[in-house]
């Protein structure tokens, strides 16, 4: 796309707001490959307080869902989104989202939950969010838990069957836990195709991310393949 013709959609497509994804917040950072999913509390308060100081405003999921759907917001918005359900998404994350009053969702795999399953990309750790932990969070307004996926799959690479029970068998365990519907949902590595898209509409979710795509302009996304931006630290 050329500058003029870009100059000329992002008028008339004016933006509407920001998908942040997000996965760990740690004190210290990994030095492998990891590091790129991990973020310090204090990245996470400049971020916050920038985007702040810059005219965007904190909202929900599905407050966000809403904007998307009107076409039309006074200020754009920022959603912070973390996936998989670690631990410290409760002990470090959530005060700082707290004390900032900032709403945040977190995409829950659950068999990472109470470490019934490994995090393949952090072997022999247990990282995964302990139930009663989630449950304190969702029941906070602040918060909205996603599904995620049983064990975290490339969702493409499976049968039409296999992401079926792997999204639906997620979607159940999460309603169990927490005793109400789970309207959103993010796919595993951004992977999926024409088969997911109609089993997550079949699941009624209200929303469902990707993990790439960019800010959200009017008439640009649908709920059900929203661009997301990975935050990361330097």
């Amino acid at each position: 796309m050329s500058i003029f013709r870009r100059k000329l959609h992002n008028l008339t497509h004016p933006l509407l707001g920001r998908i942040l994804m997000l996965h760990r917040v740690v004190e210290h950072r990994s030095e492998g490959e990891n590091r790129e999913l991990e973020i310090t509390p204090e990245f996470l308060r400049r971020t916050i307080e920038t985007y702040r100081q810059q005219g965007h405003r904190f909202v929900s999921i599905d407050e966000a869902c809403d904007i998307i759907s009107n076409g039309r917001t006074n200020h754009p918005f920022v959603c912070l989104t973390f996936d998989d359900g670690y631990q410290d998404n409760y002990d470090i994350a959530y005060p700082i989202l707290k004390q900032m009053e900032v709403p945040f969702a977190i995409y829950v795999t659950t068999g990472f939950i109470d470490n019934r399953i490994p995090i393949r990309w952090y072997p022999n750790e247990k990282l995964g969010i302990n139930t009663e932990y989630l449950k304190t969070m969702d029941a906070d307004p602040l918060c909205t838990i996603g599904a995620h996926t049983v064990s975290h799959p490339k969702l493409d690479n499976l049968s039409p069957q296999e992401q079926q029970k792997e999204i639906e068998q997620s979607l159940q365990e999460l309603e169990s836990i927490l005793g109400h519907p789970i309207h959103h949902f993010s796919y595993p590595h951004g992977a999926y195709n024409a088969d997911t898209l109609k089993i997550v509409n079949d699941c009624h979710f209200i929303s469902t991310l990707r993990a790439w795509g960019g800010s959200i302009r009017k008439g640009d996304a649908t709920l059900l393949e929203l661009p997301r931006i990975e935050l990361k630290e330097p």
